[in-house]
Parts: structure tokens; sequence; C-alpha cells
């Protein structure tokens, strides 16, 4: 569909804005031209006290009944005359003006709504977007699409738009009024097409640099995106210096783009000007010379010229209009290239409600790669295991052995490349998303909070929670004693990311968060790894007690977390190497053996 219909399809709903600032455009325009008339008694009778004569070559009735009026002022006084003229042209501006705010204020409704819109609606696109998408694109481009992209159709739809817009119709009337005078002067009109040429021309390559404008700036946005969330990193490692070469080089190409733009842009102007004055020269040429030979009255050269000078602005705002219209465009497609992405995970036509986990989860000959078409090695490769209900499942292995490739797969995050993940039987890729990931609770090492209050982030998800449950969840996640001693208690904002707690206590929040999900399945990956001892004690015996009576998995690089498993897989190179208690594994598997052996070492020798 062309773009320029896929935003209108956006105004739809608010499409009596639009027809109403058309409305106001249109009466704003025939005023103005009305008003113009008022040259020829004013020139004509009031400053030369000549008869009051409109000389046109075209006869309409609506200008005979113009010259009837014209006539009879032509019998008043001259002074009566100037108040009359007075008087209607101060009428006319005021209806003129009140036109003008509100085809200005109906397009600005249009315009905001229509980017509300589809601000929120991209938004909603890419909140549901498989996690494979945001592997590949970055966040600084996706935060400069929803906002400065959007931002940027604002230019098409806006009360900034109608201003110029306003002026087209102006070129109608005022060709109209020209023409009326002397249809011959029809013939300078064929110049137009030397202004509407250069027009389109430039604009086909404003709306190629407006994408790659955009595109430069988004890489700004994605460095300085980069930057301030790894601010401690960036001064840890003294690259201050570095990171701003990097963020001037990438302005520096932004700089150069823009003003490739401005170049083009700028130089519509005096285009459509230098065209536009030579028409009004030629058409004034030939009716000064009906001037000298009396066929025409002062006031209809008075009121041809006026008319003339009036359209020179319209003129231009062809290509004004072009340009806003053409960057616009380019904007536009950048943010319907993120529209037009299809999840790779999606639900099925009929998806069915998965209930509470009764028996089992079953991987069935699982492959797995995350970047198939680039023929990216398989991460997971014909992986086969049972868990039953109420089994406490480890994953362990070397870096990049697959282990949380699992948990992922089981939250479908991914889909399996080949094989089946059932519970009860019910393969998860004929389920709905939300009846499976309603039975998960999840807490990663990576824990993710939100600069909301301490009870907003326990009963995220659950908002409907008494302040009583949240509490409950604190206590049982070994957080309630923490959080009664911060100013607010539960009120309390804790910052973006949770910066303003311990890492010890964002995992506590996290698991509190799980506790209040009350979930069938927890998935737990690397929970604790990031933690120091004391930390760890409080948030492993949290874990405990979250893990009741639960279907649990679990990645842990340290092993003495997951001793007391019902089962841990030892994984290598995608795939299961050996499945068992942690007595039995130590007594059969030489890769767990050498594993449990180092962090042993690593342990006794922090020790000494």
């Amino acid at each position: 569909m062309n773009i320029f219909k896929r935003i209108l399809a956006f105004g739809a709903p608010y499409k009596k804005y639009f027809f109403l600032a058309i409305l106001f455009m249109v009466l704003n325009t025939v005023f103005e031209g009305v008003s113009i008339f008022s040259l020829v008694p004013l020139v004509d009778k009031v400053l030369t006290g000549q008869p009051i004569e409109l000389t046109v070559s075209i006869n309409l009735p609506i200008l005979d009944k113009v010259n009837e009026i014209l006539a009879q002022l032509s019998r008043l006084d001259r002074l009566l005359v100037f108040k009359y003229i007075a008087v209607f042209i101060f009428i006319m501006f005021i209806v003129k003006g009140v036109a003008y705010f509100f085809s200005h204020l109906f397009m600005e409704v249009l315009g905001q709504n229509i980017v509300k819109d589809i601000r929120c609606r991209i938004f909603d696109h890419v909140e549901h977007l498989s996690i494979d998408f945001y592997t590949q694109e970055r966040t600084g481009n996706l935060m400069s699409r929803v906002t400065s992209d959007v931002q940027m159709i604002l230019e098409i739809v806006s009360g900034r738009f109608a201003s110029t817009l306003i002026e087209f119709p102006k070129l109608f009337v005022y060709s109209f009024i020209i023409i009326i005078v002397d249809w011959k002067l029809v013939v300078a009109m064929a110049l137009v097409p030397f202004i509407v040429a250069p027009i389109i021309m430039i604009g086909k390559k404003l709306r190629s640099l407006s994408r790659r404008t955009q595109r430069r700036l988004a890489d700004l946005n994605s460095i300085l995106f980069e930057v301030l969330t790894g601010i401690k990193i960036v001064q840890a490692f003294s690259m201050e210096q570095a990171e701003l070469k990097r963020f001037v080089k990438s302005n520096e190409r932004y700089y150069k783009i823009r003003i490739k733009m401005i170049v083009l842009d700028t130089l519509l102007n005096p285009l459509t000007e230098i065209t536009g004055i030579l028409i009004c020269i030629i058409i004034m040429f030939f009716r000064i010379q009906k001037i000298i030979n009396g066929d025409l009255s002062v006031g209809t050269f008075t009121l041809q010229v006026a008319a003339i000078v009036a359209l020179l602005k319209p003129l231009k705002m062809i290509g004004k209009i072009n340009s806003l219209l053409q960057r616009a465009l380019g904007a536009a497609e950048r943010i319907f290239e993120i529209l037009d992405t299809k999840p790779s995970v999606v639900e099925a036509a009929n998806p069915l409600e998965l209930p509470v986990i009764n028996k089992e989860l079953v991987f069935d000959r699982v492959s797995f790669s995350y970047d198939t078409e680039n023929g990216e090695a398989t991460v997971l490769n014909d992986v086969s295991f049972t868990i039953k209900k109420g089994e406490i499942a480890a994953f362990v292995g070397p870096s990049g052995a697959g282990k949380t490739t699992i948990l992922n797969l089981v939250a479908r995050f991914y889909d399996p490349v080949k094989g089946r993940i059932m519970i009860d039987g019910v393969d998860l890729k004929n389920v709905s998303l939300a009846s499976l990931r309603g039975q998960l609770g999840i807490v990663t090492q990576d824990t993710i909070l939100f600069n909301e209050s301490i009870h907003d982030n326990i009963a995220y998800g659950r908002e409907n929670m008494s302040l009583k449950d949240v509490q409950k969840a604190a206590q049982m996640a070994n957080a309630h004693d923490f959080i009664e001693s911060m100013p607010e208690k539960y009120d309390t904002v804790i910052g973006e990311k949770g910066i303003k707690l311990s890492g010890g206590q964002k995992q506590r929040l996290a698991i509190a968060r799980a506790i209040l999900k009350n979930p069938a399945i927890l998935i737990l990956d690397e929970a604790t790894s990031a933690l120091d001892t004391e930390s760890e004690k409080l948030v492993q015996g949290a874990l405990d007690r979250l893990m009741e009576q639960r279907t649990v998995l679990v990645v842990a690089h340290r092993l003495s977390t997951i001793m007391h498993a019902s089962k841990i897989f030892v994984l290598d190179n995608g795939k299961i190497q050996a499945c068992g208690t942690h007595d039995e594994l130590l007594k059969s598997n030489e890769l767990y053996k050498r594993l449990y052996k180092m962090q042993f070492e690593m342990s006794g020798s922090v020790k000494r």
C-alpha cells in the first residue's frame, strides 16, 4: 500500500477534523479572494475619482452582479465609498482570521491524534515481536523510530502543514482572478510546469536523503543510549575520549547528510520564486500596454497586479509542501518497516488454553539454532528429556553448551528448529502464549526492575494484589526487612533498573515478584551467580521457599546451589551427555566431575 495512504488510514477515525480543516481552508481562501476585489473601487473611485469599472474578458453571472454593485458605489461620495470598503475589508479579515484559526486547530488535532495512534501502534507492535528481533536491532535505533521518526510524520498532518497547504487553493483563486480579467494570460501559466518539474526531481532526492538522515540520527541515538547505560564501564576503563570520538564521528556523518538536505530544501524556494516572478513580469508586461492605450481601468489593473503578487507565495509553497511531504514519507518508510516486521514466534490460529501442569514437561528430539538462515551453528542438537511435575531439574555444562537456550525454549521466546516441546502431551506451539507464560515464574541473573515503587515492582503483572499480599511475598523472599528500613517503605521508587538497590536486594525483589505470581513452573537462570556470600545465603533461602511444590528448571554455574536437584542434566556442545543426581554424576560423568573439582579448588583457594 502507498505509504501516504497508510498514514491517512490512521486518520480515518478523525476524518471529521480533516474535513473541517479543509472547509475552513477553503473559506479562508474565498474570503481572501473576495477581499482583494475591494481594490477596484478603492483605486478607481476613492483614489483617482474615476468611475468604477471591472474589465473582464470572461462573462460570468456572478461578475455581472459584482459590476452592478460597483456601479452603485460609483454614484456615492468618495469618502462614503472608502468607509464602506474599510468596513468590508475589516469584516473580511476577521472572518478570514477565524477561518485560518480553525483550519490550523482542526489540522493540529488531526495530526496529534494520528501521531499518538502511530506511536502507540508501533510500541504495541515491538512489545509483541520475538526476542530474536531485539538481538539484531539496536535499542537506540528503535527509540529513534518511535520518537523522532514518528514526530516527522507530524510535518504533513499538523497545523504547520495546514499553513502551507492553505496556500494551495489560493493558487487557483488568484489564477482565476488573473484569467477572468484577460483569458489570454493563460498562456503565461504554461510556465508552471517549469516550476513543478524541479520540485518533483528535488522531492525524490529529499525523500531518499530523509531516510538516510533518520538512519544517521538513529545511529547517534544508539551510541548515546549505549554509553549512558554503560557509563560505569566507560568510566572504569577511562574510555570517555574514545566514546567521544565515536560520538563525534557519528555526529559528523549526521551533520553532513543534514547539510545536503538543507541545500536541496533551500534551493526549492529561489527556483520557484524566480519562475513565479517571470510569470508575473510577463503578465504585467501585457497589461501595462492596455493601461497606456486606455483599454483597462487603473482599478482593474491594480486588482490583477495584486493577484499576481499574491500568486507568488502559493507558487513558492508548492516546493515547501513537497519538501515536507517527502521528508515525512522518508521517516514513515522506516516506521512501516518495523510495523511490517512479523514475530518469529506466533500463536496457532485457534490456540488452546494450557491447563496447569499435571504430569510432565517433555523435550522430544529438539534442535535449535539462533540464525539458521546464515548457517549459524546448532546450539541444541536432538535433545530429549522428561521432567516430572514437582521435580527440580538442573542444567550444567561449559559456557555455550545450550543451558539458557533450553529455558528460553520453554518460555517460547524462541521456537525449536526441529522437534517438539510438550506439557502433558500438548505441543507448546498449539497453546496461547498468555496461558503458557501465565504458568511461568522467571528469575534471572540480570534482574529487570522498573523505575516504579517497590510495591509496583513486586506486583508487576498482578496489579490488583493487596499490600498484605505483596508484604507476604516480600517476607518469603527475605526482602521485607530491608524494604521496611527504606524511607517510604513499599512506596519507595527504586530508580531506573533498580539503581538505588544492591544486587542482593534486587534479586530478592525479583523472587518476591515470582512468589506473588505463584507459578506452576519456575525458571531460574544464574539467579545467584553475581551475589556476594551473605546476599547469596539470603537469596538462596528465598529460592528454597519459592521452589517448594513447583516444577523447577534451573541453570547455575555454582554447582553447590543445585546439589539437591531431583535430576541434573550435563550438556556439552548442544547435547545431553548425562543425567542423574549429584552423587551419581560425580561417580559416572567426567565432565561433571571436572566442573565440580574446578569449583571446589577455586573455593578452596579463596578460603586459603
